[in-house]
């Protein structure tokens, strides 16, 4: 992933960059060892499991190819569908490893470049967003759905300090 979104260190453009530009790794808790271990999806419907540890690994295929689920209550989220929303990985619904309580809240990132977005969206001084000639002013970029205690300047040091606490776990 580039830093198309930023122009300097105090700078954040948001070009319309959404959820799905960074869905390609999901870094997880495993089910059998409870170390780090990663989703990936392969395409065509399928994803792929696997855990370094302990040599866990498994395969997902979509059940209801092309059908997506947006929730944040793991209690809607159905086997064999890919959900999105709440923080676990799309496929098999493993916890994510990089989550931390903040703000009364949790924090989560899919990945690496998942937390080094958060990171570049939270420390910029000044955020901008552009039009879209094809889709006008649309809220469906990451930046426009990310939620109010994240995005507000009160809580811009509590942000950073777990944003930290997540980078040291994949150090």
């Amino acid at each position: 992933m580039t830093d198309w979104y930023r122009i300097d260190m105090h700078t954040f453009i948001d070009n319309g960059y959404t959820i799905w530009n960074i869905a390609d790794r999901f870094l997880v808790r495993c089910p059998g060892c409870t170390s780090m271990a990663v989703v990936q999806p392969e395409g065509g419907g399928r994803a792929r499991f696997s855990c370094t540890r302990c040599g866990k690994s498994g395969g997902w295929q979509d059940r209801h190819e092309g059908s997506v689920l947006y929730a944040t209550s793991l209690d809607h989220f159905e086997s064999g569908r890919v959900c999105i929303g709440a923080p676990v990985d799309w496929y098999f619904h493993l916890p994510l490893w990089l989550q931390t309580e903040c703000c009364g809240e949790v924090l989560w990132a899919y990945n690496k470049d998942h937390l080094d977005w958060l990171r570049d969206f939270v420390n910029a001084k000044l955020r901008k967003r552009s039009y879209d000639p094809t889709h006008g002013w649309s809220n469906q970029s990451l930046a426009s759905r990310l939620p109010k205690w994240m995005k507000s300047a009160r809580n811009k040091s509590a942000v950073q300090k777990a944003l930290d606490k997540l980078y040291a776990t994949i150090a």
